[in-house]
């Protein structure tokens, strides 16, 4: 359990932690038994030492446990009205140098990027199809009918002109704050933070947006637009597969896992009247960490048509016929089609590295009941992928992969 410093609390007195108690009370109230069955099967007996207090940088304070306990947690960016002009730990930018009012870099990259990926989706489809690729929805552009469209970005070269500069630059600021994170996160695991040790070892040119396809790397930065107003679940509940990712979209979609149900972390931090992102833990750091960082569950849902703010009120978010506001993506009126951005990326260990399960072990950690010795991140991650299904492909191929996981799971095999 990681140690919380004590600090000031928010202006908006926003704490993950408070919202969800209380959103479990309104949804005990009509089922206390399988609510109390659902909580005693996520109760651990943990014996290993807490985690070291090593605070994630742009994470306030009431949120730093959310991470280490649930897979997820959100980074807050700093606003020009607050009384500071940066927080503490951060590494991605000079602003704590120069305290005068202005967005945070990240805030600006990611904004420029919401703005670029529009322009991009709204060109025909005959004119993005030059962007479909071999390797399907691991590079590129697809497309789900009916559900949504994204394209998978690693490299510079295969990137198109109008994202390759807000692509590049929101790359390398995430990249370089994602590197920073594994830094607290070694700390918190009695691991060393060198760039070349610990966790961050695994990062090495993930963080920046090669140049070339022969530099590629194992991370990628996709950017999603998803179709219609209409209620229904646009992402199936997963879990990313690398070290962490960072989500950010431009209305309220993403939920979360909080152990007994769907929590609405965007809708939350919307009606806080905060910026921010979500950040989730992925599996291959759920591992590396020996389970002290559990892969954060989550899932897209839209909430349906928008209403007015005066008419917003908090939902159950296992209750996706709430509508709350949502701005409309293409600036048009309410009569038009609407569309959800989002913007996700996913940091997975450079597949070269070789992973030694000993040099990862602390008394933090414990043993590993796996032991993995010389075995690459590649290789490692290949396997993973091996036992879950991919929720990016169309749907006709998704149900075969998830029946291909059943009877693997029905065999003894997964």
């Amino acid at each position: 359990m990681a140690v919380i410093l004590p600090s000031k609390a928010s202006d908006q007195h926003f704490s993950i932690s408070n919202i969800i108690s209380k959103f479990r009370s309104k949804r005990r109230a009509g089922s206390k038994d399988s609510t109390r069955q659902a909580q005693q099967q996520h109760i651990t007996h943990d014996t290993r030492p807490p985690l070291i207090a090593a605070p994630l940088p742009l994470v306030l304070p009431e949120h730093q446990q959310t991470l280490s306990n649930l897979g997820w947690t959100t980074v807050t960016f700093p606003q020009p009205t607050s009384e500071e002009a940066s927080f503490p730990g951060e590494t991605t930018s000079e602003e704590h140098h120069h305290p005068a009012p202005g967005l945070h870099p990240l805030q600006q990259a990611y904004e420029a990027l919401f703005a670029a990926s529009q322009a991009f989706f709204n060109q025909p489809d005959d004119e993005k199809t030059q962007w479909k690729h071999k390797l399907g929805s691991e590079e590129g552009w697809s497309k789900i009918p009916g559900e949504k469209e994204f394209i998978t970005l690693r490299t510079l070269e295969y990137c198109p002109e109008v994202l390759r500069g807000p692509a590049a630059r929101y790359w390398n600021l995430m990249g370089a704050h994602l590197s920073s994170t594994l830094g607290r996160i070694s700390t918190s695991l009695g691991l060393p933070d060198g760039e070349q040790e610990g966790l961050r070892k695994f990062v090495g040119p993930c963080s920046t947006m090669q140049a070339t396809d022969a530099t590629k790397t194992a991370t990628m930065l996709r950017l999603f637009r998803y179709e219609g107003w209409e209620p229904k679940v646009v992402a199936e509940p997963h879990a990313d597969l690398g070290l962490l990712s960072i989500v950010v979209g431009n209305v309220p979609g993403l939920e979360v896992w909080d152990g007994t149900t769907w929590f609405g972390v965007e809708r939350e931090v919307e009606q806080a009247g905060m910026k921010g992102a979500s950040m989730l833990a992925g599996r291959q750091l759920e591992r590396m960490s020996n389970g002290r960082y559990p892969a954060g569950g989550h899932r897209v849902v839209s909430y349906g048509l928008p209403t007015t703010p005066q008419q917003q009120q908090p939902q159950n978010s296992d209750d996706t016929t709430a509508t709350p506001t949502l701005n409309c993506g293409n600036g048009d009126s309410g009569e038009e089609k609407r569309y959800r951005f989002s913007l996700v990326f996913v940091l997975r260990a450079h597949e070269p590295t070789i992973i030694n399960s000993d040099e990862l072990e602390t008394e933090v950690t414990g043993r590993w009941d796996g032991p993995m010795r010389g075995v690459t991140a590649g290789k490692f991650f290949e396997e993973i992928r091996g036992k879950h299904y991919n929720i990016n492909i169309d749907l006709k191929e998704r149900e075969r992969q998830k029946e291909k996981q059943r009877r693997k799971v029905q065999s003894g095999m997964a």
